[in-house]
């Protein structure tokens, strides 16, 4: 369970409380014109900050050579997802061989962890799962209760120069998750409650949120951390498991690739066999009163958000298809083959 600080004047405390000496921050290049950025270089801090929009396992790799050879002693993650799922793997790295933390039993070490999310989507503070890439095409995931972070540190400044393309895709982000998650065969009484309060947060933060207002900020900051608890006990389905492969083709961001998808597999189950008890309670969760509502209302955050549909020619499609395991939608509430993927990925992407 993370410790959540009140304001960012308690990292000094936890500094002293756990004996630090040399912090490692994981970081983007937007972090450093932060005034938090500023205040924790009097912490004689080494800075790692050649993280990718999806970030690569060789970057980690890289990433803890430098944690050891500046003798650091403690992991600070600051900013969205990719940040945040490779501080998770750099500290793994530091007493990890490469094929271990990539394939084997891991073994936990006593580096503690501060995430500090710079954008309100991912929930990877929240989660025991790391996204990366193996080489510039395959994804890969690793999974470790020690991923969680020891403190976290929500801050609605910091999202104040977010651009508005990206306010829109990781609060997209967010709501996916919940969704995917209260869909999941693995669902429990447990996520369910996760995922519904991380909806209900959605829809009451949207238009602060979008405008910029520190309610608004904070409030999508909450969304996205209840997703993410929702997501760590359930994991995603069929939207983020075809994701992947549009926001690495199309150059979308990972919240709008989702978002677009989840829109389109949801119509696309609606036509088939679904289980229509679960689409009725979700419906309702959504604000709707019939099935369907629950679609609609979907599709309207998405009209109302102005997200373009990017194109792929057809005979794309089977590459698309070969990316992706079709037995790891197993958890997905309706069964998908090869051939429905491709036909999901056709109405996505061609028509």
């Amino acid at each position: 369970m993370s410790e959540f600080l009140k304001n960012y004047t308690e990292i000094e405390k936890v500094f002293e409380q756990n004996g630090v000496q040399k912090p490692f921050l994981c970081c983007g290049k937007s972090f450093q014109k932060t005034y938090l950025f500023n205040y924790l270089k009097q912490f004689n801090i080494t800075v790692f900050d050649n993280i990718r929009p999806n970030p690569r396992f060789d970057d980690m790799l890289t990433a803890a050579e430098l944690f050891k050879k500046e003798g650091c002693d403690f992991m600070i993650a600051a900013g969205g997802g990719s940040p945040m799922d490779s501080a998770k793997m750099i500290r793994i790295l530091i007493n990890n061989d490469e094929k271990t933390a990539l394939y084997g039993d891991i073994e936990n070490n006593n580096i503690k962890a501060l995430f500090i999310p710079t954008t309100a989507g991912t929930g990877s503070e929240a989660t025991k799962t790391s996204v990366f890439y193996l080489g510039e095409v395959h994804k890969y995931s690793v999974h470790s209760l020690d991923f969680i972070p020891d403190y976290v540190l929500f801050d609605e400044k910091l999202l104040e120069t977010l651009p508005l393309y990206q306010r829109k895709a990781t609060s997209l982000d967010a709501l996916c998750h919940s969704i995917e998650s209260f869909w999941s065969k693995k669902a429990t009484d447990e996520s369910r409650q996760y995922a519904e309060k991380s909806i209900r947060l959605f829809f009451e933060n949207k238009d602060g949120y979008i405008n910029n207002t520190p309610e608004g900020n904070l409030g999508m900051l909450w969304a996205s951390y209840y997703g993410g608890k929702a997501i760590n006990i359930t994991g995603t389905v069929a939207p983020h498991a075809l994701c992947y492969n549009i926001t690495m083709n199309c150059h979308t961001s990972h919240g709008h690739s989702v978002a677009i998808l989840l829109s389109k597999i949801y119509e696309y189950m609606l036509e088939k066999d679904y289980p229509s008890e679960l689409f009725a309670a979700f419906s309702k969760v959504m604000g709707g009163k019939e099935v369907k509502d629950g679609l609609d209302i979907f599709n309207s955050v998405l009209k109302e958000f102005e997200l373009e549909y990017p194109r792929v020619n057809e005979n794309e499609l089977d590459g698309f298809v070969d990316e992706v395991n079709i037995a790891k939608l197993s958890t997905n509430p309706v069964p998908f083959s090869r051939e429905d993927v491709k036909e999901i990925y056709r109405r996505t992407l061609c028509v």
